[in-house]
């Protein structure tokens, strides 16, 4: 018999996944809302929201590294969960070189979401130097 997925319940303000921690798992939100931040320069980054059907985590199902981002409950949530052996199990039902697609898209994802957190850094530094040009010519003009 195979694995069945669990389910976690999670609370406003939850942490369901923590960044830089090994995990096995990948989540699949089956009601409410989640956020994804990732810290960078000593800054929490919030990189966007999912909602129900999409899935996160899915790099640790396949790849033994640190979590890349942290994710909290918005709100009352349920997660599906799904440990390694499982995904393991549906993996090794696929075509080898099926197994090489997913793969790469795994590594490919890894760099984007580093790059977009990065581009969430140099926005909010953006941010910040334009509002403080701003105050210094409203200060100037008084």
């Amino acid at each position: 018999m195979k694995n069945v997925p669990s389910i976690g319940r999670f609370k406003d303000g939850d942490v369901i996944v923590t960044e830089g921690v090994i995990s096995n798992n990948a989540y699949v939100v089956l009601s409410g809302e989640v956020r994804v931040s990732k810290r960078i320069d000593d800054k929490q980054v919030i990189i966007g929201a999912l909602k129900k059907g999409d899935v996160f985590g899915e790099l640790g199902l396949i790849s033994k590294t640190q979590r890349s981002a942290s994710v909290i409950a918005i709100g009352e949530v349920n997660i599906g969960i799904i440990d390694k052996e499982t995904f393991a199990s549906m993996l090794n039902d696929i075509p080898n070189d099926l197994r090489c697609v997913v793969e790469a898209l795994v590594e490919r994802l890894k760099v984007t979401t580093k790059k977009l957190a990065n581009i969430g850094i140099q926005l909010e530094k953006a941010r910040k130097t334009i509002n403080s040009f701003s105050l210094q010519t409203l200060e100037g003009e008084e």
